[in-house]
């Protein structure tokens, strides 16, 4: 009969184990994740060009073009820069026709065009890489150039 119950008490101890391990791992899976603050370019972004481009870059159709996956925004940055900042509009733009007019942005800094560029290609499926200071000046002074 001793022998009979600590066969049971092992496996009670068993089982037991068992449950706390599962609920480790449950409870484990469960811890809260902390979210990241928004970097500067998102907020950014959302300060200057959600309002256009709407939340996950998908434009307004007929009047803004979408950011996500189109050629502009994941294409040559020169070309970004010059429509971001002056208003140049590209040739090669997204399909569809688009009666809105990029407005001009050049009064902001070097390095808050660079921060918002490089999260609109980098964001809502972009993987282009990303714009510099330096890009952004050189494209500055060679459009106050002309």
């Amino acid at each position: 009969m001793c022998e009979q119950r600590a066969v049971s008490s092992h496996r009670l101890w068993r089982v037991a184990a068992g449950l706390a391990c599962a609920l480790l791992l449950v409870a484990c899976h469960r811890v809260p994740q902390v979210a990241q603050p928004p970097s500067r370019g998102s907020r950014l972004y959302t300060a200057h060009c959600l309002s256009c481009h709407q939340a996950q870059g998908q434009g307004v159709s007929g009047i803004q073009p979408p950011l996500a996956g189109t050629p502009v925004p994941n294409g040559d940055p020169e070309v970004l820069l010059a429509w971001v900042m002056f208003g140049v509009r590209p040739t090669v733009l997204p399909a569809g026709h688009y009666a809105g007019v990029m407005p001009q942005f050049n009064y902001l800094s070097d390095a808050d065009l660079a921060a918002i560029l490089s999260y609109v290609r980098s964001s809502f499926g972009n993987q282009s890489s990303v714009i510099t200071v330096e890009q952004v000046a050189s494209v500055r002074s060679r459009q106050a150039a002309r």
